[in-house]
């Protein structure tokens, strides 16, 4: 199978699956806001706007229309820096917080799903893989 098609299939099960898992387990966000979510839980439920958008790597305003929407379900707090007025943050909610056992969970039993079948020098080598495949393609 061709490398593209591969990644193509994979990112497509892995957002069918994350929908599904969603939904079972009641959660009011979509696939694509579980992984902006996953960030602000990384960096202990706080993080400025523009490493969403590093990270990501979406245009500034997707990034924002992601976060208003979080914002008025109430799963992020948006705020500007009182340091440096051109520096806005998003901290997760209590609402957030509550859930993030969930969203954590469904990430690492979607992850365990994909590599099940690999050995732990192949997952090792499978990450070196794809960090490089992704340096490749900046």
């Amino acid at each position: 199978m061709d490398v593209l098609v591969a990644l193509g299939i994979i990112r497509e099960r892995i957002n069918k699956e994350l929908q599904i898992k969603l939904k079972e387990n009641g959660i009011g966000i979509n696939c694509g806001h579980i992984w902006l979510m996953s960030i602000v839980y990384f960096n202990d439920g706080k993080v400025e706007i523009k490493e969403l958008v590093k990270q990501l790597e979406k245009k500034k305003s997707t990034i924002t229309e992601m976060i208003n929407t979080l914002e008025k379900n109430d799963f992020l707090i948006k705020y500007q820096s009182k340091e440096d007025k051109r520096v806005y943050y998003v901290e997760a909610t209590t609402k957030a917080q509550e859930i993030k056992p969930q969203i954590l969970d469904i990430i690492e039993e979607i992850k365990n799903k994909l590599l099940h079948s690999f050995l732990q020098d192949e997952k090792g080598s499978l990450n070196g893989y794809l960090e490089r495949m992704v340096k490749n393609i900046e």
